[in-house]
């Protein structure tokens, strides 16, 4: 999905563009008071996606902040190029804020993309914190399990939920195989996003999943396989392949189907 509208009610917007390469999608929040952008992708391509958000928040009120899912270089590497285009600051869950002070390499994962994690300053957020669009509220649910410092983004207004990389697509679940990761709190977290019952998951890679069905389905299979993983002490399923170190999804084996 390349772009999603929640305007129908109003003038909230809620649109996603897909990364290119390596990057996550970037999230285009905006009200009828204040705009926000969630997730930046690395900084290889920062001056391209200033261009393509241009367009989205023109006519738009202020990015007031650019609020990201969590550490990963993927994810946040250009948060810091966003913030100076945009005049806005930067906000993450508060354990991550400390590591993006000091560029952190190795908790990031930009080691492993050959790249250099900028260091900048965030503020820092804490679960059931608020951002205010002016006609709908962003709240923070901090959704540990892929890093520790993991969170997703409640929209109750629309009954929309971004995720960030714990549901990545529907047909991939996450991996917790890195620095901070945790299966149990990932299991954890799953359950949370699906006891909200939501109609709309906003993945951090992948297409929408839409429909209140759907997305306890999705939910139920991604919450199956991490228990899977559970018990056999953090291995993969028998057949699966093992992902490459820059990629933050799981690919089973056979393929889940698309429903």
């Amino acid at each position: 999905m390349g772009r999603r509208r929640l305007d129908k009610d109003g003038p909230m917007r809620l649109e996603r563009l897909p990364g290119i390469h390596h990057d996550s999608a970037c999230i285009v929040l905006s009200g009828t008071e204040s705009s926000f952008i969630i997730d930046s992708g690395t900084s290889w391509y920062q001056t391209n996606l200033v261009e393509r958000l241009k367009p989205h928040l023109e006519g738009r009120p202020k990015v007031e902040a650019i609020l990201l899912s969590h550490r990963h270089y993927d994810n946040c590497g250009a948060a810091p190029h966003l913030a100076e285009a945009f005049e806005a600051k930067i906000c993450i869950h508060q354990d991550a804020v400390a590591p993006l002070a000091g560029g952190d390499l190795f908790t990031t994962w930009a080691s492993r993309y050959d790249s250099d994690m900028p260091a900048f300053t965030a503020v820092g957020f804490n679960d059931g914190d608020q951002f205010d669009l002016g006609d709908a509220i962003v709240e923070v649910l901090h959704t540990p399990g892929h890093t520790l410092d993991s969170c997703s983004f409640l929209i109750a207004e629309k009954s929309a939920v971004i995720c960030g990389d714990l549901v990545p697509s529907a047909q991939h679940p996450a991996r917790a195989d890195f620095p901070t990761g945790n299966l149990v709190q990932m299991k954890a977290s799953l359950e949370k996003i699906k006891a909200l019952d939501p109609e709309l998951i906003v993945c951090g890679r992948g297409e929408a999943i839409i429909g209140k069905n759907l997305c306890s389905i999705v939910l139920e299979r991604h919450i199956e396989s991490v228990q899977q993983r559970i018990e056999a002490e953090g291995n993969l399923p028998k057949g699966w392949p093992k992902p490459a170190e820059t990629c933050h999804w799981l690919t089973p084996e056979p393929p889940w189907e698309s429903e």
